[in-house]
């Protein structure tokens, strides 16, 4: 095949030297009227690539964006919230369950009674730097001094963020704030109006944490550690020791207990809260620690409305009374 193909290739080459020496060696009276006649032979097909060439192409219209992306996206954003509701959920319950396989059920029947303390979360927003200057300066609040309604010191003096929950609507110190399942920050100084917050990542901060693996069981947590502000949007967790295994993008929930509030003051929500993930994991030869830096799961600059984390009598209890 390759040689009849070469052979073939030949043979035009040829033929193609041969016309063109007939052209060359034809008389001139005669060249004249054989280019005209090959002219008219290809302008049909000339005149029809020029048509083609000056035929523009339609522009494609971008239709309008679909309303049901809009739809997918907050369908996406709803499924997001309600698996980490779920994965939340399940910590708790593996958490009783390996708190029965320590202790054993009872052989008798228990009665499920109210508990005395429950939870109460109180919504708050947080006040820009225009409303806090019109605190300073007394001019937020339609009374004054003379009516009891003067703001503390300590908040109007303090650099801290602020919210408008204070005493007034049963703020303390120390008490957690969240923006969904998410730990933004604690209270630190209460005023009669206001509050102000220490923010995760501010090194005033420290808190209970620990680390959540993913297991073939579901999530399982590890040792509390303590979660401290490193500054420049960053946490530290510290004491967590080299038995535990961790690796960078493992999430990082509130601890079982917080060893900076007393007892009267635990979180009574009965599951773990969200702080964020693991973005450095390093071992030091020899070191006694693990050294972990966590992103935050939020930042606090994006966050308008904040939920106050309260305990209070139980309602049930005090209306069976």
């Amino acid at each position: 095949m390759k040689r009849e193909s070469r052979s073939a290739e030949i043979k035009l080459v040829l033929l193609a030297i041969a016309v063109g020496i007939g052209l060359y060696l034809v008389p001139g009276e005669y060249s004249g009227r054989l280019y005209n006649l090959m002219r008219d032979a290809v302008r049909p097909g000339l005149t029809l690539v020029q048509t083609l060439k000056d035929r523009k192409t339609p522009e494609v219209k971008q239709s309008a964006p679909d309303g049901r992306v809009k739809q997918l996206e907050q369908k996406l954003a709803a499924a997001a919230q309600e698996n980490r509701r779920l994965a939340l959920e399940r910590l708790q319950l593996a958490e009783e369950l390996a708190q029965l396989k320590r202790t054993g059920a009872p052989d008798y029947e228990t009665q499920q009674s109210e508990r005395l303390l429950v939870p109460d979360l109180i919504e708050a927003n947080i006040l820009g730097e225009a409303a806090i200057a019109l605190l300073r300066e007394g001019r937020l609040l339609d009374q004054g001094e003379t009516q009891g309604v003067f703001e503390s010191s300590f908040v109007l003096q303090s650099d801290l963020p602020a919210i408008d929950q204070g005493a007034a609507q049963g703020m303390k110190a120390g008490y957690s704030l969240y923006a969904g399942q998410a730990v933004i920050g604690k209270i630190s100084e209460v005023g009669k109006w206001t509050s102000t917050l220490i923010p995760i990542t501010s090194v005033k901060y420290r808190g209970s944490a620990r680390i959540a693996r993913k297991t073939e069981q579901g999530l399982q947590l590890g040792t509390d550690g303590i979660l401290v502000g490193r500054g420049e949007g960053k946490c530290e967790l510290l004491q967590i020791p080299p038995t535990e295994s961790i690796q960078v993008g493992q999430e990082v929930y509130t601890g079982e207990v917080d060893r900076e509030l007393p007892l009267s003051m635990q979180s009574t929500l009965g599951q773990p809260m969200y702080y964020g993930r693991v973005i450095e994991a390093e071992l030091p030869r020899g070191a006694p620690y693990w050294k972990i830096i966590v992103e935050p799961a939020v930042k606090l600059s994006e966050v308008r409305q904040v939920s106050v984390l309260r305990q209070i009598i139980n309602p049930r209890r005090m209306l069976a009374n």
